[in-house]
């Protein structure tokens, strides 16, 4: 019997919807308040919100031009193999699995959780327990196929859409019948430019995690010559949109100097809420957060697993993650393998903060050499067919490589992210020496070989 397929059933509107709804999770609710802190005024925040959008399309439309010329499964593992050969290939996969998939994934149950704990108050066991089932129902659906995840994500990503539409219009309602007046405050102490631009910088990106989801998919799309990029440009546009627009609502609503005096990150949205809608209105946010998470959380078990699926075929990792299920013709062991490590991680990780960071900084590295192995393969296979050429090129995967390598940069030298900057390095040089000593290993099973 021959090995059962992924099958290919993502057009471009299912693409659209996967790249906003893999995006829009925690970072809008949780991060702008890290963001009025760090940068001057009201212009500054929206200009950079924007500006991180835009890096980020520099960034996808050379993975479009990657995912046009490899429409395989495996994504970001795929064009790293590709361009450099199969040890960077395989220390990407091994931070896949360790930080940045499952990290990710831990992190968006934990704040499921915590809301979930606003609307019916339970122990830290109780939230461990919600947490943990958020990953195994993910687990579920995406086990059962392509179609069924695809429709859990469709339908959440515009459920979501709608509700931030919703403070959006609100938000400027509010702010056109004259607001409330904060009382005076101190001056909250704003750091230097290009500190302030980096930690809004680390914040950005963490809002902004999850755009490259798709490229795990293109084995799964119609048509991912055209539709990948299409569907990586378009989302992200839309992404911009969103949220400059909330941006706008929540700065219309409480003003910059009394928003850098809230105590926590989700004051913000919770007070905007309130305003414009009352004090009632904190059960129906903490209801939204959860709704957003999850359909966040999603692609990290619908389309990242495709990616030791694709390891699993080149012998990266044990063959059994490559199996696909006969019936539903998903990689269900690899779903159900990041699904059990998630759940460890929720378990032992720390603050929320804490994890975002690492995932971030882990997550740039790789980014960036994707992104550069446009270079790579048009040096080195300049014939080879490019069914999409990346615009912008050679200009526009330079200034996204330049931005993210920058900001992992400036972690690594400013002692208070230091730690987890380090982190991130030490899970890649642990990987480094799983990939040796395999290799050792592998070597001296060998018949001949000492």
């Amino acid at each position: 019997m021959s090995q059962p397929v992924l099958q290919r059933h993502l057009g471009l509107w299912s693409a659209v919807l996967l790249v906003v709804g893999s995006v829009i999770g925690s970072g809008i609710f949780m991060k702008p308040l890290d963001i009025s802190r760090s940068l001057p005024d009201e212009g500054w925040i929206f200009g950079a919100w924007a500006a991180l959008g835009v890096i980020c399309l520099f960034g996808a439309l050379a993975y479009g031009e990657l995912g046009a010329m490899f429409p395989q499964a495996g994504g970001q593992y795929a064009f790293l193999r590709e361009a450099y050969g199969p040890f960077i290939a395989f220390l990407y996969g091994w931070c896949l699995l360790l930080v940045i998939n499952t990290g990710t994934l831990a992190a968006l149950c934990v704040v499921f959780a915590q809301n979930m704990d606003l609307i019916v108050p339970m122990g830290d066991g109780a939230r461990f327990a919600v947490a943990a089932s958020m990953v195994l129902a993910l687990a579920l659906v995406n086990h059962y196929g392509v179609r069924w995840g695809t429709l859990l994500q469709n339908t959440s990503t515009v459920a979501k859409l709608l509700a931030l539409g919703a403070i959006v219009v609100g938000g400027l309602a509010f702010a056109s019948g004259g607001g409330e007046s904060a009382a005076p405050r101190p001056e909250y102490p704003i750091p230097d430019l290009v500190t302030g631009m980096v930690a809004a910088a680390v914040a950005l990106f963490w809002a902004y995690e999850g755009w490259h989801q798709l490229a795990f998919s293109a084995a799964e799309m119609k048509n991912p010559e055209k539709d990948l990029w299409r569907g990586l440009a378009i989302g992200i546009f839309v992404l911009v949109a969103v949220y400059v627009l909330v941006n706008i609502a929540y700065l219309n609503v409480i003003p910059v100097d009394e928003m850098r005096h809230l105590k926590v990150d989700r004051d913000v949205p919770t007070l905007t809420v309130e305003r414009v809608f009352g004090g009632e209105a904190g059960a129906w946010l903490a209801a939204l957060i959860c709704l957003s998470v999850f359909g966040a959380a999603n692609p990290n078990l619908l389309s990242t697993p495709r990616a030791f699926y694709a390891m699993a075929r080149d012998g990266q990792v044990p063959s059994v993650l490559m199996r696909i299920h006969p019936r539903w013709q998903t990689p269900h062991i690899a779903i159900w393998s990041q699904a059990v490590w998630a759940i460890v991680l929720v378990w032992v990780l720390g603050t929320f903060k804490d994890i975002t960071e690492f995932v971030v900084f882990a997550a740039l590295i790789f980014y960036a050499l994707v992104v550069a192995g446009v270079y790579v393969l048009r040096s080195r296979l300049p014939d080879r067919e490019r069914p999409y050429r990346c615009w912008g090129y050679p200009v526009t995967p330079a200034l996204f490589i330049a931005t993210v390598l920058f900001v992992d940069f400036r972690l690594l030298t400013e002692p208070a992210d230091r730690e987890n900057a380090l982190y991130g390095l030490g899970v890649i040089a642990v990987g480094a020496l799983v990939y040796v000593f395999r290799g050792v290993a592998r070597r001296s099973r060998t018949p001949g070989k000492l």
